[in-house]
């Protein structure tokens, strides 16, 4: 069994989407004065590696302690877009046509671009490969119950509609994943899921992949 793990390390000097708040934290008690560390975190819900919840664009939206655990544990296809990792590339569904049937089997999809090597750099929020509208209708379609991107959010242009149409469906959205090159057109079982947080409209993750 192998392991991989497609999660950025998660730092609270990250990079946020332009024009929200920089995280921080503060360790209230220490190991020197208190015996123990307890630190106290500012955290951007939708930094490094994260999911979105429906709450994030559904006003009446499920929040994450209401979605589904399973969204996250299971089959899931790593397709190859690397020929979409150009700066605002639009992944359109005749990208992943070809492999219709293992999307449709697996019941997950990640979408592997590349873009995950410009991750903390300025233009990684704002140039990433996007996913069409039409891609997302065709994969709901299909029946998924994730998607995953490289990129910090599924789409520069049409984000809201794109969020929309997953969420709305009850698909899992997973961004700013990495590590994918070695899994490329494979079948791996994917685990990464947050905390089951109430009212929260998302949240970093550790998400790896087995094969086995």
């Amino acid at each position: 069994m192998k392991v991989t793990d497609l999660s950025h390390v998660f730092s609270i000097d990250d990079r946020v989407f332009p024009g929200t708040q920089p995280m921080s934290w503060n360790r209230t008690y220490t190991c020197e004065r208190d015996g123990y560390n307890l630190t106290m975190c500012n955290i951007n819900s939708h930094a490094g590696t994260h999911t979105d919840a429906p709450l994030h664009f559904l006003p009446d939206g499920k929040s994450l302690d209401q979605v589904a655990v399973d969204r996250y544990v299971g089959t899931c296809y790593i397709a190859d877009c690397m020929h979409k990792g150009d700066p605002n590339a639009m992944i359109e569904p005749e990208d992943v046509r070809p492999h219709e049937e293992e999307i449709r089997r697996a019941g997950r999809v990640i979408l592997a671009t590349g873009w995950n090597r410009e991750f903390n750099t300025p233009h990684f929020f704002t140039e990433y490969p996007s996913v069409s509208l039409d891609l997302a209708n065709y994969l709901v379609t299909l029946g998924i119950k994730m998607i995953g991107v490289e990129g910090p959010s599924v789409n520069t242009v049409e984000g809201m509609a794109v969020h929309k149409v997953l969420l709305g469906a009850d698909v899992a959205i997973v961004e700013g994943l990495t590590n994918l090159e070695g899994l490329l057109g494979r079948e791996v079982l994917y685990c990464g899921a947050p905390p089951a947080f109430t009212g929260m409209d998302g949240f970093p993750l550790r998400a790896f992949a087995i094969e086995r």
